[in-house]
């Protein structure tokens, strides 16, 4: 390893059970565990999108994510 945080992509269904136990792993082996904040979420799902939709461009599904995670970016960030 060379010290560099590294995600994790799971699909939606799966998420809550797989970040469960990737937090009980990274606790029992003593590695820091850092969920992504939203924003930086959204652009490392733009990235990896971004990377299936040039490998297989006519794939609606792949399209319709990308579009999906391109709206969100859009939103502005909510000031609290």
């Amino acid at each position: 390893m060379d010290g560099r945080a590294k995600p994790f992509l799971v699909c939606r269904d799966c998420f809550r059970a797989a970040e469960l136990e990737f937090r009980i792993s990274c606790e029992a082996a003593g590695v820091p565990y850092a969920p992504l904040a939203i924003r930086d979420a959204l652009r490392t799902l733009h990235e990896f999108y971004g990377e299936r939709i040039a490998a297989a461009p006519d794939d609606v599904r792949v399209r319709s994510a990308l579009d999906d995670v391109e709206r969100r970016l859009a939103i502005g960030a909510v000031d609290s």
